[in-house]
């Protein structure tokens, strides 16, 4: 069965036509209408331009309409979007609107005028003459008196387009506007950024916004400089802060709280909180701004700007700290500058080396990933080597309680205990490697042959789902299923589908893991052998990052260099897999150590 095209001097027919597009589940000779009404985010809008005004407007309309007329309009629901450009659609609200036009819930959009709509001409053009007609969506401007759904609109067509355009160039004249008003303000010292920074408040003082010294906040912000001056240390000055548990500049704005209250999780200072303001200029009364900008298509996208466009305004503001105390205070900072810029590099033509344990290594106390450190060690033979190891950053910090005492372990105690460890738990296997490869091949086979079975179904069900959608397609052209219930179906279908293309990669990734998991482990198995039979092997060939992720799902270090080791394998691709090594012997070259290994499953002996 074929269907007509609708005319394109006709782009929505009248009422009636409309709905037979549309909507095949709305009753005939009625408009289930979206209101939508945006406000941009400036701040000279127009009060009658409120969001309030605009939905109060399309409302008196409605009830106009249905009063006079036959076909009447029902109010489905109000879409707004508060602060948002109209030089885009890139807005929730209006993307609400669409999806249920596209759900069919709604057949008739109703705006204030064209303006709010959008002000970029192109868009809006194609929404209006293109993708509602497409849809059978009746667009109504109230304020411009234009309607798709009423008789007369073609003489109606260039006005709205030359309405459009007119829209178009007040956008791009407005932003130039705004820019230009933006750094004026900045010129005469109004601070037009965000929350104020640390230590201030912003206040308005007739039509420009100052800061002020913050009463509860000014003398934390003196005595972190002063602080700084006497240790000549961000660090000492972060430590010093949290000791005395004061809240960050986040936490002060959100709870207004200046010290942390006994008994709450305390959440300190970072050094890079305390450098950003002894590093601001702010402080000593010069305001600094206009450093970035932002694009009317994407306001996410921030551009950095070169140092002679941002806008400087001396005395701008109260400043917190005095002369004598800025230049203190750029004299360490330049002291820490040239002390780090004279040091020799210690550690050139030593490379730090791939970090095998970067997805793997934990901290056993508070369940941090460990960070990893590392120096260059320079004998008295004048030999140099890179040695290293791993830390918690929370243990021992005074920025929080969750790990209260310090954490580390070397590169070589771990990895020796490792070593150990591989030689407990493969003991069987490195005895009866034939019957490894064995059992690992038949587990090969047997996952193919799963793999096949699932693909051959997979397949199936898409053929089924394809006939299946052919049905469903013809009795929505037909009228027996309205748009509603086939945009459902479709969706469902397509989830459907997806899922089972989801599972096909799974099982092929399984497979191709699995094959590659035995070669691995094989290969630690032989390294294992040439280890134990102490043959020189230098543990580096070993234990590569492959091989680590490949045996070891996660290493938990708690304090006192104990160790537990949690594996990947199970006992369907190894005899020894799930049995553990607690406790394991002492091990000569780490006094002191322990060590555990865990399988998958969780047991342990």
């Amino acid at each position: 069965m074929s269907m007509g095209r609708t005319s394109k001097r006709h782009p929505a027919g009248t009422g009636a036509e409309t709905l037979s597009v549309g909507s095949a589940g709305s009753k005939a000779g009625c408009f289930k209408a979206g209101i939508y009404a945006r406000l941009s985010a400036d701040m000279d809008e127009r009060k009658n331009e409120s969001i309030e005004v605009q939905i109060e407007i399309a409302k008196k309309f409605v009830d106009e309409w249905n009063h006079s007329n036959n076909d009447r309009i029902e109010v489905a629901g109000c879409y707004t979007d508060l602060g948002k450009t109209g030089t885009n659609f890139n807005r929730d609200g209006f993307k609400r609107l669409m999806q249920d036009v596209r759900l069919g819930d709604i057949n008739c959009v109703i705006v204030k005028d064209l303006s709010r709509f959008g002000r970029n001409y192109l868009e809006a053009g194609n929404y209006i003459e293109k993708i509602f007609p497409f849809l059978g969506v009746r667009f109504i401007a109230v304020a411009d008196g234009y309607d798709t759904g009423a008789d007369g609109n073609d003489a109606k067509q260039m006005a709205s387009e030359i309405r459009n355009l007119v829209n178009d160039m007040y956008a791009k004249d407005f932003s130039l506007k705004a820019r230009s008003s933006l750094a004026q303000r900045r010129k005469e010292g109004a601070y037009v950024g965000g929350p104020a920074p640390y230590g201030y408040r912003a206040e308005w003082e007739g039509r420009l916004r100052k800061l002020v010294p913050d009463e509860n906040t000014a003398d934390i912000v003196r005595y972190i400089y002063k602080k700084f001056i006497e240790t000549e240390s961000y660090k000492s000055v972060t430590d010093d802060l949290n000791n005395r548990k004061i809240n960050p500049p986040a936490i002060y704005r959100k709870t207004g709280e200046v010290y942390c209250p006994p008994g709450a999780d305390y959440k300190g200072w970072d050094k890079s909180g305390v450098e950003r303001i002894i590093k601001s200029d702010t402080y000593s009364g010069r305001l600094v701004q206009g450093k970035t900008s932002i694009t009317a298509r994407n306001e996410s996208n921030r551009i950095h700007k070169p140092e002679d466009e941002w806008v400087v305004k001396e005395e701008a503001h109260e400043p917190l700290i005095g002369t004598e105390t800025a230049e203190k205070s750029a004299g360490v900072r330049r002291k820490l500058r040239e002390r780090a810029e004279s040091h020799e590099h210690p550690t050139e033509g030593c490379l730090i080396g791939e970090n095998i344990f970067d997805k793997v290594l934990y901290c056993g106390v508070c369940g941090r990933k460990m960070t990893r450190h590392s120096y260059v060690k320079k004998y008295e033979d004048g030999t140099r080597k890179r040695m290293g190891g791993y830390f918690c950053l929370n243990g021992g910090s005074t920025k929080t309680d969750a790990c209260p005492s310090s954490n580390r372990i070397s590169n070589i105690e771990l990895t020796n205990i490792l070593f150990s460890l591989f030689a407990i738990e493969f003991t069987e296997n490195l005895k009866k490697q034939k019957t490894y490869v064995e059992t690992a091949r038949e587990i090969v086979r047997q996952k193919k042959a799963e793999l096949e079975r699932n693909l051959r179904s997979a397949a199936h069900t898409k053929e089924r789902l394809d006939g299946e959608e052919s049905d469903k397609y013809m009795a929505y052209r037909s009228g027996r299923l309205s748009q509603k219930e086939y945009v459902a179906y479709k969706m469902q279908k397509e989830d459907r589908v997806r899922e089972l293309e989801r599972k096909e990669r799974q099982f092929r990734e399984q497979a191709s893991s699995l094959e590659r998991d035995g070669e691995t482990y094989l290969k630690a198995v032989r390294a294992l052998l040439k280890w134990k039979r102490n043959i020189p092997l230098k543990n580096e060939q070993v234990l590569t990052k492959e091989l680590i992720e490949t045996l070891i799902e996660k290493i938990y270090v708690y304090p006192g260099k104990r160790v537990e080791v949690l594996f990947t394998f199970s006992d369907s691709l190894l005899e020894s897999a799930g049995k553990t090594s607690k406790n394991a012997p002492p091990l000569d070259e780490i006094p002191g150590s322990s060590v555990s290994g865990i399988g998958k499953d969780g047991g342990a002996e």
